[in-house]
């Protein structure tokens, strides 16, 4: 959250009112051979970093110490000194706008001095801008975004921006405002802001094009006056951003929801904006580095229009969470708090979760429609009781948990599913068919991000999954629950998938340089990023052992405790019978603390010193609150809920459950004493092990420190930005002429 804390620091120096900074102005600050920079400080450029602005536009801030009246301006040798001006906040500052694709030199002259410069990089609105080559075939589909974008003017599916002003009237509905018509003053409600202005409801809601995908945004706005980042507007300057569920590698343009609709009423009217892009949501396209890309130039262009963000919100379920935790691990800066429910730690331990229910589902004999098999019950695992000792679930609950699961093992793992990947009609024919099409889109998630993983000489792309050496159902046979003869059967069976999701019985192997992608990426969430952002989940799925089961709010942490010796900035709120506060807003609460407090004390000790009161583990009950999340009766001590586990758990996984391809040991009969296996049981172990067993005591395979920042544009795997560029002064000034 350091971004956070630089912004206030600025936020600060800008309360100088525009005579206070030209008294500032001393005849020091001119420009003369010992000071070239002539009192020009940094550039900054406010929406974006100055390598990733899109769309060929740029808000930029200049300090200043020189007259404000003989500074010139330049972008690439032109003078675009009107674009700037002191601004309300007391700070020299411009709307930097006709920057070409590529290079752009910002240039600020004082008088006949040399001044300072900063590189801008600009981008395509349609992107890329960090995720690399986009994926083909592409459907545009801004005929069917509801306000209507009209049809793509362009490849990358842009379209003209559309912008409407709606009223909350008296009967709590948004209706269409005409400021050249507007209703009776009776007819609008008011609303009282957090920052305690009362003003009429009248909300802005802008709806457009990036990245290839829509985005859509709406604050509250005083319609009487103009809009630019300086105007004084009824909105706080504090952005709440959605994130939606579901997995699916759709090769169209998805279309965006109406964000005036639901619990974002209450936001608007506290001042907030909220907003998303139809990227953020994994059902519309499954792959994080977009999404993180499509939130930075939602928030780029809401920057642009309305002025600065004080800090980001995230908010999403499910696969929702997925995105904020990664985007966290891979992007910090991007997010400053998250509010999340039906919690996963990230996306690649559910790719691991579905590709073993499969495997499971058809070892056990319950395969359905999906998988083109009858059903033909295993006779060694014939009740839900035997299935549920390897599955790892409620003892004596239904073993749903592949239900859906199987579902997403289609979309994520088969490489010509017709599930999940849609794009344009056939003919021509795009999909790949290893017979009819070897050539075609192949529709497995590690395809579908092909930038991270790169592809093979055979055109497909690496996965990085993995069972060779995992003994399902270890802990159970070591429990005396499993028999062995149980355990050897399973494991000798089960095999895994090949690189076209077809099961075949030897295990699956996974790719080492894949691994190693996926690790440093930040795709496997070490908790490294999520310490710097305040989280708050409820988890109100407690008795879920089927698509959320809610061991994951554990298995998560316990990541946030290896990487970061504690799991402080992780709020676990449980509703049993009772009402959780709002997350938004006790998030909301929280980062207002640390964004205020000036001292040089460790992100760390400003999370503690300014967690709220609300902002602890709790279980709700109907009776009241108890700092609890297990919900334990005080009366008999006895927990209202419990959490289970899973098949990679009951295997040994440790509980951080990203050990995602383990180092092996030989198989040996010593390991498993007391228990003795017959002769053909042994057999049927050393036939499925033959390389060895898992030995969790080693690191994983691959595993290594995820590198934040990374762009693709250059290859698969990545290559680290580094920091944000800064502005210099020209070469052969002296070292401290252009401060």
């Amino acid at each position: 959250m350091e971004h956070l804390l630089s912004r206030r620091s600025r936020r600060i120096a800008a309360t100088l009112a525009g005579t206070a900074l030209l008294a500032l102005v001393t005849s020091s600050g001119a420009a003369s051979a010992d000071n070239p920079a002539g009192g020009i400080g940094e550039i900054s450029v406010l929406s974006n970093r100055a390598d990733l602005v899109s769309g060929g536009d740029a808000l930029v801030s200049v300090d200043l110490s020189a007259n404000p009246n003989a500074v010139r301006v330049e972008l690439n040798g032109s003078n675009i000194t009107n674009s700037f001006a002191v601004r309300p906040n007391g700070r020299f500052e411009g709307l930097v706008t006709s920057l070409k694709e590529g290079t752009n030199v910002l240039r600020v002259r004082p008088g006949n001095g040399v001044g300072r410069s900063l590189e801008i990089q600009n981008h395509p609105i349609g992107g890329p801008v960090f995720s690399g080559p986009q994926v083909q075939p592409w459907l545009c589909r801004t005929h069917l975004q509801n306000p209507p974008l009209g049809a793509s003017t362009d490849a990358k599916c842009n379209a003209p921006t559309v912008v409407e002003l709606f009223y909350r009237n008296t009967a709590n509905q948004f209706v269409a405002y005409n400021p050249a018509s507007p209703p009776a003053p009776g007819d609008v409600q008011g609303t009282t802001t957090d920052q305690g202005k009362t003003v009429p409801f009248i909300v802005e809601r802008v709806t457009g094009t990036a990245d290839r995908g829509i985005y859509q945004f709406a604050l509250l706005v005083d319609p009487t006056k103009p809009v630019s980042p300086w105007a004084e507007q009824p909105w706080n300057h504090k952005y709440v951003n959605t994130f939606g569920g579901a997995c699916s590698v759709n090769y169209q343009q998805p279309t965006v929801g109406n964000v005036l609709s639901g619990a974002n009423a209450a936001l608007l009217g506290r001042g907030f904006a909220v907003g998303t892009s139809s990227l953020n949501t994994y059902g519309n396209q499954c792959n994080d580095i977009v999404s993180a890309e499509a939130l930075m130039m939602t928030k780029e262009i809401l920057t642009e229009r309305h002025g600065q963000i004080r800090y980001t919100i995230g908010n999403g379920g499910s696969a929702g969470t997925m995105q904020q935790h990664l985007i966290s691990e891979a992007y910090p800066g991007l997010l400053d708090g998250i509010t999340t429910s039906l919690l996963y730690e990230d996306h690649w331990y559910q790719v691991v979760s579905s590709f073993d229910c499969i495997l499971l589902w058809r070892y056990f004999g319950l395969q359905n429609a999906l998988l083109g098999l009858p059903n033909n019950p295993n006779p060694l695992f014939l009740t839900a009781a035997e299935r549920q000792k390897v599955w790892g679930s409620n003892p004596a609950g239904p073993d749903n948990m592949c239900g859906t699961k199987i579902n997403f093992t289609v979309v994520e793992l088969i490489a010509d599913s017709p599930f999940g990947c849609s794009g344009p009609a056939e003919p021509p024919l795009w999909r790949w068919n290893a017979t009819t099409n070897p050539t075609g889109t192949r529709c497995t998630i590690q395809d579908y991000q092909r930038n991270l993983f790169g592809v093979g000489p055979d055109g497909k792309a690496p996965s990085p999954l993995d069972n060779v050496g995992v003994q399902y159902g270890l802990n159970a046979l070591r429990a005396g629950t499993l028999t062995t003869e149980q355990f050897a059967d399973v494991n000798a069976r089960i095999g895994g998938l090949n690189i076209d999701g077809i099961w075949q019985s030897q295990r699956t192997e996974g790719n080492v340089g894949a691994l190693e992608k996926v690790y440093r990426s930040g795709r496997i969430v070490s908790g490294r990023g999520t310490a710097s952002v305040a989280e708050i989940e409820v988890r109100s799925n407690i008795t879920d052992t089927g698509f959320h089961p809610p061991f994951h709010s554990f298995t998560y942490r316990a990541r946030l405790d290896r990487t970061n010796g504690n799991h402080d900035t992780h709020v676990l709120w449980v509703p049993n019978g009772g009402q959780t506060p709002d997350q938004i807003l006790t998030v909301d609460d929280w980062l207002a603390g640390v964004e205020a407090d000036t001292s040089a004390d460790p992100l760390s000790v400003k999370f503690a010193r300014h967690k709220p009161a609300e902002a602890v583990d709790a279980c709700f009950r109907a009776g009241g609150v108890v700092q609890d999340v297990m919900c334990t009766d005080p009366a008999t001590g006895v927990p209202g809920w419990q959490y289970y586990g899973n098949p990679r758990l009951v295997a040994g996984w440790p509980f951080t459950l990203d050990h995602f391809k383990c180092q092996l040991k030989p198989l040996a009969r010593a390991d498993y004493i007391p228990l003795a296996f017959s002769d053909a049981q042994w057999a049927q172990l050393s036939q499925a092990f033959p390389t060895g067993v898992c030995d969790y005591s080693k690191p994983p395979v691959g595993q290594q420190p995820s590198v934040p920042w990374l762009t693709f544009a250059d290859g698969p795997g990545g290559r680290a930005l580094g920091d944000p560029p800064t502005s210099v002064a020209p070469p052969g000034t002296a070292p401290g002429q252009g401060s």
